[in-house]
């Protein structure tokens, strides 16, 4: 009985870990891709486009943000 509970308990903990969705963003800084900066990371809710921003202008540049 106690095989089978740490059997059952180890394939929850993998399951847990194979369902994770990532994220992964892009930086755009003045329409260019931005190489330098780079995001990749696991969500818990909602959808990668929650990430976005919008077109920022900071000090004449534009920033942008793009996630999926």
């Amino acid at each position: 009985m106690k095989k089978t509970g740490i059997i059952l308990l180890a394939a929850c903990a993998l399951l847990s870990f194979s369902c994770n969705k990532y994220c992964h963003c892009k930086y755009y800084l003045d329409g260019k891709e931005d190489k330098s900066l780079k995001d990749n990371f696991v969500y818990e809710s909602g959808s990668c486009s929650d990430y976005n921003s919008p077109l920022l202008e900071v000090d004449g540049h534009t920033h942008e943000t793009k996630c999926k």
